[in-house]
């Protein structure tokens, strides 16, 4: 009674195909991983690309600002007579 509580093995002619379906699955996950990782790269750099973009924005317009109070200061603070 041991042996009908076991599951059944395929038959040697079967094994093949087992191994080769699951191989093709293991190959599909593999594609599918490569795909999506080279997605996120590829966003991840775009992202990179804009937020350097914005900060070199902001670089510039910081030093026009800093540019523009410092001409202030020195017209505002040279004396008048």
């Amino acid at each position: 009674m041991a042996e009908a509580s076991k599951s059944p093995s395929p038959p040697p002619e079967v094994e093949p195909l087992l191994s080769q379906s699951n191989s093709g699955s293991q190959g599909q996950l593999n594609a599918a991983v490569d795909d999506l990782l080279n997605e996120l790269q590829s966003k991840f750099e775009n992202v990179s690309t804009e937020l350097f973009g914005k900060l070199d924005d902001m670089t510039k317009r910081l030093d026009d600002l800093e540019a523009s109070l410092a001409a202030s200061n020195s017209t505002t603070a040279s004396p008048s007579k």
